[in-house]
């Protein structure tokens, strides 16, 4: 090995650097070649989902032989461990691009929703096969919990700040709220975005917001009606 292929951490050896990234992955080249099986893989992953799509598959849509697939990625699983991170980085920089709308609890809760939901909304076609190979992969599983821990991890600071102010109530146990009221938010968009449930949504945005917020204790006035009117003693089931 000589001096410029240490300064990059190439090990000539095997042809890896010390990340195990593949030297030719490093030129030009090799990393056009590497964007397109992603983008490659990522289109058929949304068309088809994760089970009905291989190898095969993958490297003729990049247009690159069978064997090139692995100059660049270990298996399937690796190559949609990629697609994966590039869709929970997406998801958050959506999310990240929602305009404030206050300070207070409520209106942090609200704008953390709305941008959730839009991101969600806006990989929908990711969505679901993130949903059907983390059912039956528990690498998968394990890759989207690790994903999932930023949201987690942001609402439990969030409401332990709230609890030192004063703002919500120092029982409620920060982490499992956190949890809980993640999942919630998290199924919604399953239901609404990858389900297809019908809903409008500002009004998804503000019921949820309300929901969240009661939980918490925290003060929240609904702007959207439900549009649905309470039933009478005489129409309730």
């Amino acid at each position: 090995m000589d001096d410029d292929e240490a300064a990059a951490g190439v090990d000539t050896t095997d042809g890896r650097t010390a990340d195990g990234i593949p030297a030719s992955a490093l030129t030009p080249r090799g990393a056009r070649t590497r964007a397109r099986l992603l983008a490659a893989a990522r289109s058929l992953f949304e068309e088809h989902g994760y089970v009905a799509t291989g190898v095969n598959e993958i490297s003729a849509a990049a247009g690159v032989a069978y064997g090139t697939f692995y100059v660049y990625f270990a298996s399937k699983e690796d190559v949609f461990g990629e697609v994966l991170g590039d869709l929970h980085r997406e998801v958050r920089e959506i999310a990240a691009a929602e305009p404030h709308c206050g300070s207070d609890p409520a209106s942090l809760i609200e704008r953390a929703n709305r941008g959730f939901f839009r991101g969600y909304q806006q990989t929908k076609g990711m969505q679901w096969v993130l949903a059907q190979a983390t059912s039956m992969n528990p690498r998968q599983a394990r890759e989207r919990s690790e994903a999932n821990r930023y949201w987690r991890e942001r609402a439990r600071r969030a409401i332990t700040n709230w609890q030192i102010d004063g703002l919500v109530d120092r029982n409620i146990d920060a982490v499992y709220a956190a949890n809980a009221l993640g999942a919630m938010v998290d199924r919604f968009a399953y239901v609404w975005f990858v389900l297809g449930e019908d809903h409008d949504f500002e009004i998804a945005v503000d019921q949820v917001t309300h929901l969240y917020c009661r939980a918490l204790g925290i003060a929240h006035d609904l702007r959207s009606p439900s549009g649905d009117e309470w039933p009478t003693p005489s129409d309730a089931p």
